[in-house]
């Protein structure tokens, strides 16, 4: 059964809506993706967006957000059932899943990353363990999104998931303050440990918090520099949102640097103005 053309474009509607509506550092489906594949990027998108949301509700008890996620999960089932889903995102990206032959695995990979961090217990004892999650939260992301390019190959899947793993690790560092007040910890104990910091609720009130922050800001600019390979290695307008996707991470990295890694009191974010000059440099043959 397949869904009729006015159900499908009201489904891919609904997920753009989502897309536009969230800030993000890094471009989301921008105008440097083709048309014709930008309501997938969309889909995938939403899917994840709704998914996140339902994993951090405030003032709601654990029990609820693993309630509201296995809903997810469920409803994600029938993206690969021959019948027609009744949530619009779920209308979308089964059509998405099914035009592109998207591994099904890496989308599940991501609802058990939310299912982490909806049973609250956000701690890490390395930066393996960190991984772990960053393989499931973040690396299927770019995965995805080369796969709807109709990249599949090793190698580039290797670069993908290293500067994903850093957009990750970028975005905890921003976030810091607000997760460490909501007692998720997203810097491995051996970190901070060598810092003097004994605890995650050390971490606000010490005065190495910063250098701590430095710290993973060597580890982001070394998987930056692992990946920057990626770009050179596409074709056509994917190879400039990938450009601007490695700007948008280094001038968030700077931003950090230029604070001295001060990103508990005072949540760094790029400015419109920013935004916009990192897109232009993608399109400057010097971009990678």
């Amino acid at each position: 059964m397949r869904t009729d053309e006015p159900q499908l474009r009201a489904a891919y509607a609904e997920c753009t809506a989502i897309a536009k509506a969230h800030y993000e550092n890094f471009p989301v489906g921008s105008l440097l993706v083709p048309k014709r594949i930008r309501p997938h990027f969309h889909a995938i998108y939403a899917f994840m967006r709704s998914a996140d949301d339902f994993a951090d509700l405030p003032h709601r008890p654990k029990e609820d957000r693993l309630r509201l996620l296995a809903d997810w999960r469920r409803s994600f089932a029938e993206v690969s059932s021959g019948n027609i889903p009744t949530n619009p995102i779920f209308i979308a990206l089964q059509d998405t899943v099914r035009k592109f032959d998207l591994p099904q695995g890496l989308l599940t990979a991501l609802l058990d990353a939310f299912d982490f961090d909806a049973n609250g217990d956000v701690k890490f004892e390395t930066y393996e363990e960190l991984h772990w999650y960053t393989r499931r939260s973040a690396e299927p992301v770019g995965q995805l999104v080369l796969a709807l390019f109709g990249y599949q190959d090793a190698e580039r899947i290797a670069w993908s998931n290293d500067i994903c793993t850093a957009l990750q690790i970028i975005n905890f560092m921003q976030d810091a303050g607000e997760d460490l007040a909501n007692d998720r910890c997203y810097f491995p104990r051996e970190d901070y440990l060598k810092y003097g910091i004994h605890s995650a609720a050390e971490i606000v009130t010490s005065t190495r918090a910063g250098d701590l922050v430095l710290f993973e800001c060597q580890r982001i600019k070394q998987l930056l520099e692992n990946g920057k390979r990626l770009p050179k290695s596409v074709h056509g307008r994917l190879k400039f949102e990938l450009r601007g996707v490695l700007q948008g991470a280094w001038a968030m990295v700077r931003k950090i640097e230029e604070a001295r890694g001060d990103t508990i009191s005072n949540r760094p974010k790029l400015t419109s103005s920013e935004r916009r000059a990192i897109l232009w440099r993608a399109l400057l043959p010097s971009g990678d």
